[in-house]
């Protein structure tokens, strides 16, 4: 088997999120676990040496404005994510989770590797349940519209040609949030050079990642293989209550495999924090959609 590592990163902040993350990985396989250290404590370091994780120091290249980084420290790892070949010489097959994502079936994460073993850019596509409209469109008046896409929009922040913003305008978004790569793969000084001549025109780092590697997927055309968006979920949720499992909205609702609790705040911040979520069975229940709230109510459907 080729040599495999899943690599996340945090602060102090996101260090709950990223224990649990862990967890839910430890609960399925024993692949290594690196972490990149933007800011934990030192009492946190210390906690991941003595489960056996790495940890990382973040890798800056030159060309990194360091008013980014001051603003913001954590950045750094949305820097660093396309360096991790270099960062990791000794593992082949690099599979990344951000810190707001966890593990619900380990046959998601087999099927990241599987997939990135041949040099393939692995990585979900933000298309189907997410998304009903692909491509963003504000019609101004009749004949006219204004492109309002995340990809066209981030793009142009980053002062991108009009030819270059047109060809990738309609595009999906490609989630950097999880992805896999093999440490031979031929994407990766494509994506540092699409990032040193993006990253200086930016007052944030943050999203950088995506547009490169949708620069290297849509522009230089490098190989990439999609997965359904069970390994990347971002909602809508679902909850399937015979067996206390977040369901993919699409029918027959399989479990989710990779959940990511994006733009969830709240819930990231605390237990207690839920949401109202509709069940497969035509009910509502309430949730937290962290994996700690949700191995909690998976163990009570189960239990005899």
């Amino acid at each position: 088997m080729d040599r495999r590592i899943i690599v996340t990163g945090c602060d102090s902040a996101y260090f709950v999120l990223v224990a649990e993350l862990i967890a839910s990985v430890r609960a399925h396989m024993a692949t290594p676990i690196a972490v990149i250290d933007c800011g934990m404590t030192a009492q946190q370091v210390a906690s991941l040496h003595q489960q056996g994780i790495r940890v990382l120091a973040p890798y800056i290249p030159d060309y990194t404005p360091q008013h980014i980084l001051r603003r913001r420290p954590s950045l750094g790892i949305n820097i660093c994510k396309l360096w991790l070949d270099r960062m990791l010489p000794d593992c082949d097959l690099i599979l990344w989770l951000d810190a707001d994502t966890w593990v619900q079936d380990g046959m998601a994460i087999e099927r990241l590797f599987a997939a990135a073993n041949s040099g393939t850019l692995a990585i979900v596509p933000e298309i189907g349940a997410k998304r009903a409209d692909l491509l963003g469109v504000r019609w101004i008046c009749p004949g006219w519209m204004q492109i309002r896409s995340f990809l066209y929009k981030n793009a142009t922040r980053a002062r991108l040609s009009f030819a270059i913003r047109r060809r990738i305008g309609a595009k999906p978004l490609l989630n950097a949030g999880v992805f896999c790569l093999h440490r031979k793969a031929t994407i990766w000084p494509v994506l540092r050079r699409w990032q040193e001549m993006i990253l200086p025109r930016r007052n944030t780092a943050f999203t950088q990642d995506q547009l490169c590697m949708a620069l290297a997927v849509y522009i230089d055309g490098l190989p990439v293989t999609f997965l359904d968006n069970s390994h990347n979920y971002l909602g809508p949720w679902l909850l399937d209550e015979t067996t206390g499992q977040l369901a993919n909205l699409f029918f027959p609702h399989p479990p989710v495999g990779i959940v990511h609790m994006a733009s969830q705040k709240a819930m990231r911040a605390a237990l207690e924090n839920t949401m109202p979520v509709p069940t497969v069975q035509g009910g509502q229940a309430t949730v937290n959609l962290r994996y700690g709230a949700m191995r909690l109510r998976r163990a009570a459907a189960t239990a005899p």
